[in-house]
């Protein structure tokens, strides 16, 4: 009993970092999009992949808005195109309403088709290696968007620059 016990845990295993790359922003109909790499072991970074990856999250966002619209988004966020063990995934990230981080949607290539990108998981919001460039972007948005000036249009140069700690 308690080997099987053990056994149902392998998936537990102990963190070990990941590769990060920084990638180039997608900056395409009005949407800023700073974009990151994850490469699990035995993974390599593949620039078609992550295109298509871009490429279909830019045709899913919403109408980009802009950064004065206190209404809205401000059509500045991150994508991560995640290299992982299973398959591509790539959860995209949005700051609206000055404060707010919106995750609409994840997608997914698995790789047998690596350029072909579905639906992810809904209830998904990433794993720990991506919450852990949500962590620094989240970081890098209070303290140049929320936390230097009274005009943030003069800070957004240095949140497009600032990027996450890399391993």
């Amino acid at each position: 009993m308690l080997q099987s016990w053990r056994l149902n845990l392998e998936h537990l295993k102990p963190f070990k970092e990941r590769e990060v790359l920084r990638l180039e922003s997608a900056n395409t109909a009005g949407w800023q999009l700073k974009r990151y790499a994850i490469l699990a072991d035995g993974r390599a970074f593949d620039t078609e992949v992550a295109a298509a990856a871009t490429d279909e999250s830019l045709k899913r966002l919403p109408e980009a808005g802009s950064l004065t619209d206190a209404a809205g988004n401000h059509g500045i966020g991150f994508q991560i195109i995640h290299f992982a063990e299973t398959a591509v995934v790539s959860p995209v990230f949005y700051w609206q309403w000055g404060s707010v981080l919106a995750q609409p949607f994840q997608i997914k290539a698995y790789w047998d088709e690596p350029t072909v990108f579905k639906d992810g998981v809904d209830e998904i919001v990433g794993c720990i290696w991506e919450m852990n460039i949500v962590r620094d972007e989240v970081k890098a948005w209070t303290e140049t968007m929320l936390g230097r000036s009274q005009n943030p249009l003069e800070q957004l140069p240095d949140y497009l620059k600032a990027h996450v700690e890399l391993a």
